[in-house]
C-alpha cells in the first residue's frame, strides 16, 4: 500500500473524502462485472449517512458487505449483507472500505486511535486514525482475504465472495497501478493540508469573535454554547470521553460578600487549578454559578480520578491566597462512550457528594 504498512496519521475529514472516492470507484465499475465491496463502519449511526450510496452499489450487482459493532443487528436494505464485529475486538475500531474486481481494486484501512486533534472545531471532527490506502488490486485482494477470514459471514455470502475471487485470479494484475497512485497521493496530501488550514482559520475566527458567546468575557472560561458546538455529532460507542464536574461551594456568593475584584480573583484561582492539569485537547466549561465541567477526551478512569482528587486539593488551598476565602470543592467523574453525555447524572452525583464525607465520586458508565 501507499507508504508504510503501519500507515500514516489520518484525520476524520480526510478519511471521509478518501472513503467517498473509493465508493465512487465501486460505482464506476463496469455493470455486471464481478465486484466485492466490504466496508467497516464501527457503528450503525455512521453507516446511516452512507446508506444511499451502498444501496446503489448493491443494486449494481456488487457483493456488498457492511460491518459494524452493534449488539442488536440493525435492519439493512435487501442486497446488503451485515457483518457484526465484537465490541471488544480490533474490528470494532476499524474504518475501512475495500473494492475488488478483476480489472482493479482500491482499499482504505484505518484504525481508531481514540485520540482527538486539539485544533478541530468539534470532538467528532477531530477523531484521529492511523491508516493506509491504495488503488492497487493486489492490496485490495489482500484486504478482502483478511476480512473474509475475520468476519463472521454466512456460507452463502462466503460463496459469493469466492466467486469474485476466482474471477479476479483469472485476470492478470493490471499494469502501471503505481503510476495511477501518484496523482491520487498528491491530491490526498493537498486535501489534508487544506482541511487543516481551513479548520485552524475557523477556530481562530471563532476565538476572536466578540459576539460568539462561547467564552465568558470576564473569566475566559468556555460557556455552554461552546460545549454544545464542540460535542455536536458525537457518535455513541466509539471515543471514550472523561468528564469531571467540579462544584466549588460558596463561589457564587463571593461578589455579594466581598466585591467584584474578589469574585474575579476567586474564579481565576479555580480556573488556574483546573487548567494547570489539562492537555491542549481538554476543555473546562462553566455550566452553573458553582459548577465547572471538565471534558477530558481519551482519559482513562484512573487518570480522571487522579485529576478530580488533585483539583479538589488545589482548590482547597486557594484560601491561602487573595481573597483568602475557604472554597471547598467536590467532584463527580466518569469515563463514557455513551451519548448524549451524562452531564445531568454528574450534577446529581455532586449534589450527593456535597452531603458526603468523600469529595470525589466516580459515576459508572
Amino acid at each position: 500500500m501507499d507508504r508504510s504498512r503501519a500507515g500514516e496519521p489520518l484525520g476524520k475529514p480526510v478519511l471521509v473524502e478518501l472513503s467517498h472516492a473509493i465508493e465512487q470507484f465501486a460505482l464506476a465499475a463496469v455493470p455486471g462485472e464481478p465486484l466485492i465491496v466490504i466496508a467497516m463502519f464501527q457503528k450503525h449511526s455512521y453507516f446511516q449517512r452512507a446508506l444511499p450510496v451502498y444501496r446503489n452499489i448493491a443494486s449494481a450487482g456488487a457483493v456488498t458487505i457492511v460491518g459494524m459493532a452493534e449488539e442488536i443487528p440493525p435492519q439493512l436494505p435487501r442486497g446488503l449483507h451485515l457483518a457484526l464485529a465484537p465490541a471488544a475486538g480490533p474490528l470494532a475500531r476499524e474504518w475501512s472500505v475495500t473494492v475488488l474486481g478483476p480489472h482493479g481494486g482500491a482499499t482504505l484501512v484505518a484504525t481508531d486511535l481514540e485520540l482527538v486533534d486539539p485544533v478541530a472545531r468539534t470532538i467528532e471532527e477531530g477523531r484521529c486514525f492511523r491508516g493506509r490506502w491504495s488503488f492497487r488490486r493486489e492490496d485490495a485482494l489482500r484486504e478482502v482475504m483478511r476480512l473474509r477470514s475475520q468476519l463472521r459471514l454466512p456460507a452463502g455470502v462466503i460463496a459469493e465472495i469466492d466467486d469474485v475471487l476466482q474471477a479476479v485470479q483469472r485476470v492478470p494484475e493490471p499494469d502501471h497501478q503505481g503510476w495511477w497512485g501518484v496523482p491520487a497521493r498528491f491530491l490526498a496530501d493537498r486535501m489534508q493540508a487544506a482541511v487543516r488550514s481551513r479548520t485552524e482559520a475557523q477556530v481562530a475566527l471563532e476565538s476572536v469573535a466578540e459576539d460568539s458567546g462561547e467564552r465568558d468575557p470576564r473569566t475566559g472560561l468556555y460557556t455552554e454554547k461552546f460545549l454544545k458546538r464542540w460535542t455536536a455529532g458525537l457518535g455513541a460507542g466509539t471515543l471514550p470521553i472523561g468528564l469531571a464536574l467540579l462544584r466549588v461551594f460558596g463561589i457564587a456568593e463571593v461578589r455579594a460578600d466581598y466585591g467584584l475584584r474578589a469574585e474575579l480573583a476567586a474564579l481565576h484561582g479555580v480556573s488556574g487549578c483546573v487548567q494547570d492539569l489539562l492537555t491542549n485537547v481538554d476543555r473546562v466549561v462553566r455550566i452553573g454559578r458553582e459548577d465547572f465541567l471538565v471534558v477530558l477526551p481519551s482519559w482513562s478512569p484512573e487518570r480522571v480520578m487522579w485529576f478530580c482528587e488533585e483539583v479538589c486539593e488545589r482548590v482547597a488551598r486557594l484560601e491561602d491566597a487573595y481573597p483568602f476565602i475557604s472554597l471547598p470543592g467536590v467532584a463527580a467523574a466518569t469515563v463514557t462512550r455513551s451519548r448524549p453525555l451524562p452531564i445531568p447524572q454528574l450534577v446529581h452525583q455532586v449534589e450527593l457528594g456535597g452531603r458526603a464525607s468523600e469529595p470525589v465520586s466516580l459515576l459508572a458508565d
